[in-house]
């Protein structure tokens, strides 16, 4: 965990949105949808943070799982999505202070 570039490995690339003025909206995956391990609240909290930080405006950014979770049973997808969230208003608090 963390939200340096050394622990947010394939998120720096947010940085080029910054870089080049990009204005809009990103959706950032925070889930891997790919394994069925779940992801801990604090994980996701530190990777909603660091794009914050790398983004420049926390209000430009939509948390999304990296993909769909349909390869994924029920449980699992629920237990993401938990995570997703938990880790969303863990990431809010920090932000807001």
């Amino acid at each position: 965990m963390g939200v340096n570039d050394k622990e947010r490995k394939g998120y720096h690339v947010l940085k080029l949105f910054k870089e080049y003025g990009f204005k809009g909206e990103i959706g950032i995956g925070v889930t891997d949808v790919h394994v069925d391990k779940i992801e801990t609240p604090k994980l996701v909290r530190d990777r909603i943070l660091y794009s914050a930080k790398s983004l420049g405006d926390p209000s430009k950014i939509y948390v999304n799982p990296d993909c769909g979770l349909r390869t994924r049973s029920r449980t699992v997808a629920f237990e993401k999505i938990k995570a997703m969230v938990e880790g969303a208003n863990l990431a809010r608090t920090v932000i807001s202070n």
